[in-house]
């Protein structure tokens, strides 16, 4: 049994999934030799395939000279007779034969084939020459291998087939076979063009006998006594020529008796001296062969049996990597465990610990995802952040979840911002706009902008609402503190309206009274106590006047009267009975006083008077006079405003006062009057 050969220790970032050149298989050849052949050629360890992290392969990368990819027709290096030819991709047309057994293609530098496809992996896929052809093992590439159009890590190629990875599709090409195929071509051609020739042939062949059969002829040009070369040779005997023997008789040649060969003898009969030695000699030679052949052994020992272990622990090896190769870390630690208690010291590799190291970054990447789905975006962001560089792959799976992660964290705060616009609070609102990125914020900051206008003048909307209520609700009180009021003194009421003053009075004592704790009745009943008794004589001078029919003098005690019936505040027909007798005195002293000239105290009666009947025609007419006295003393005024400009400005005083609201005449009395008295 042979012991497994010593080898350097693997780095971390070697590719543990790639099996080496004395443990790649069992001893007795690969596991189908069908697809491998009888023997796997040896593997260096700079053609090992490597999966390393990033800052690595930069390292190693500027460490590596580059080398040119095109094909060189003049180089004379040996190797196999199969080349790949780019059909699709960047570089399509370009072309490489095999330099030696094994063939590495990617875009890395140190691989045998460089491609530019930037969507091909580093270390994509390697091609192995092998006795039963080229094997095509994919390197654990992220985009996988296809070959004709089918998803494959591994099969044997043969002549025409077609590899597709990322944008680039290969052609393999196995020149031996090529040159049988162009062989067969030509050999087909051959046999094509020899067929049309026979074909040709029996054509006119069959256009002869048909020919011949048209004439009649019995003769059949095919008959072999009609052919000369046949007749020659033959030499008919001298019985059968013109002439001799019987006439109709039928000679057979006979046969020529065979030609013995006798030894040459000697003069006394025997054998001479060399042919006895040749023939002594002779017989030595074949006693020494027969001698060798029994005794030459028959072939070398049969070899000892291989330990059941070993094989089964190189097996479980082979099944690690591949596991490895599916991503399978756990299945593939497992499997490294097993092959180490069947035989200590086999994972020269260290691909258990590669296997665990990518067990971690991937349980650490599921983390950071499980983070992401759960909203918590900081942590998983500290999760991404603490996960330790791994292979290729997994740094892509990093970069993946980073660019989920950011594009989720920002949609989680536009959906909260947008959400908390539903509270209108701005306080609560405002911080998680300042959250946003920059190129989101403008957006929504216009939005709570028009948010607080809008919440401003809901406030100020239901501020004005409070007030009207508290005003309303002030008014309907005071109403009803009114009506109480008006209910306590409903007896002073009554006296005071059927002209019973003294009793009215008497009352107010009563209400006091009953009300002490009431300041506002209280108040009321002092003052109604006080009013009463000058309302009484008020209201009795004007009377008399009014009965001596002296209706101007009696204006005067009647508005009195009238005056304080209104702060007394009871309602009867008492009131109306007073305004009646007082339009009529106004409109009897604005009459006297038009007449008198005096055309301000004429103008206030007739209003007054009008005031209290607007349907009094009289005093209606009244103003109508009074309005054009007014306008001959504008005309008046206006003359003499620059030869005696106080007399004008009184004049200017009386026609303002007298001249009706809104007339022409006062707005420019106004106007002088403020010129002459600014």
């Amino acid at each position: 049994m042979k012991s497994p050969a010593r080898r350097r220790p693997a780095s971390e970032d070697e590719d543990f999934a790639a099996p080496s050149a004395e443990e790649a298989y069992p001893e007795d050849g690969p596991p189908n030799p069908e697809l491998y052949g009888e023997e796997e050629p040896g593997r260096s360890l700079t053609g090992e395939t490597r999966v390393a992290s990033i800052d690595a392969v930069e390292a190693e990368r500027n460490a590596r000279a580059d080398e040119d990819e095109e094909e060189n027709s003049e180089a004379t290096r040996a190797g196999p007779p199969v080349q790949m030819v780019v059909l699709d991709g960047p570089d399509k047309g370009r072309k490489k034969r095999f330099q030696s057994v094994r063939m590495v293609v990617g875009r890395n530098k140190d691989c045998d084939f460089v491609l530019e496809d930037q969507s091909v992996s580093r270390r994509h896929l390697e091609l192995v020459y092998g006795p039963s052809g080229v094997v095509m093992r994919d390197l654990g590439s992220v985009s996988g291998t296809q070959v004709n159009d089918q998803r494959v890590d591994e099969c044997l190629l043969k002549h025409g087939d077609e590899i597709s990875m990322g944008k680039t599709r290969l052609r393999f090409v196995d020149e031996a076979e090529q040159i049988k195929e162009l062989r067969a071509q030509a050999e087909a051609r051959d046999v094509e063009e020899k067929r049309a020739k026979e074909e040709a042939a029996r054509e006119a062949e069959e256009k002869k006998k048909n020919q011949a059969a048209a004439r009649g002829s019995e003769v059949d040009p095919n008959d072999p006594r009609f052919n000369e070369a046949t007749n020659a040779n033959y030499k008919l005997p001298d019985s059968l020529k013109e002439g001799s023997g019987s006439k109709g008789a039928v000679a057979v040649p006979r046969r020529p008796p065979p030609i013995r060969s006798t030894p040459t003898r000697s003069a006394g009969g025997g054998l001479t001296g060399k042919q006895k030695a040749l023939i002594g000699g002779g017989g030595a030679m074949v006693v020494v062969l027969v001698l060798g052949l029994i005794l030459m052994p028959k072939g070398p020992p049969p070899p000892p049996p291989p330990d059941p272990k070993i094989e089964r622990a190189k097996v479980l090896m082979q099944q690690a990597r591949e596991s490895v190769r599916a991503d399978d870390y756990a299945n593939a630690v497992r499997l490294v465990e097993e092959a180490e208690k069947l035989l200590p010291g086999i994972d020269v590799d260290n691909l258990a610990r590669g296997a665990r190291k990518q067990q971690e970054v991937l349980a650490s990447l599921d983390a950071a995802r499980a983070l992401i789905d759960e909203k918590q975006f900081d942590a998983a962001r500290t999760q991404l952040t603490g996960t330790p560089q791994g292979t290729a792959k997994t740094d892509d799976i990093r970069r993946k979840l980073e660019a989920e992660l950011e594009e989720k964290d920002v949609a989680w705060r536009i959906q909260q911002a947008e959400e908390s616009f539903a509270t209108r609070d701005p306080e609560t609102i405002r911080p998680l706009i300042a959250l946003l990125p920059q190129v989101n914020r403008p957006a929504y900051e216009v939005r709570l902008t028009d948010l607080e206008a809008e919440l401003a003048k809901e406030a100020q909307d239901a501020t004005r609402r409070d007030n009207n209520a508290r005003a309303r609700a002030n008014e309907v009180a005071k109403e009803k503190r009114k009506e109480f009021i008006a209910e306590a003194f409903n007896d002073v009421e009554r006296r005071f309206n059927g002209g019973d003053y003294q009793r009215a009075v008497l009352e107010c004592d009563r209400v006091v009274d009953k009300y002490k704790s009431d300041k506002d009745v209280r108040d009321r009943a002092l003052a109604l106590k006080r009013l009463i008794p000058q309302f009484r004589k008020v209201m009795e001078d004007g009377q008399k006047k009014l009965d001596a029919n002296s209706l101007e003098a009696a204006a005067k005690p009647l508005r009195r009267a009238a005056e304080l019936y209104r702060q007394i505040g009871f309602r009867g027909s008492l009131g109306n009975t007073i305004d009646e007798q007082l339009a009529s005195s106004s409109l009897a002293a604005g009459q006297s006083a038009l007449k008198k000239g005096d055309l301000g105290a004429a103008g206030s009666h007739f209003r007054e008077a009008l005031r209290l009947n607007p349907g009094d025609g009289r005093a209606r007419e009244g103003l109508e006079t009074l309005q054009k006295k007014a306008e001959e003393l504008f005309l008046r005024a206006y003359i003499q405003r620059d030869r005696d400009p106080q007399a004008a400005a009184e004049m200017f005083k009386v026609v303002i006062e007298t001249a009706s609201e809104g007339s022409d005449v006062k707005r420019k009395a106004e106007m002088y009057l403020s010129e002459l008295q600014p």
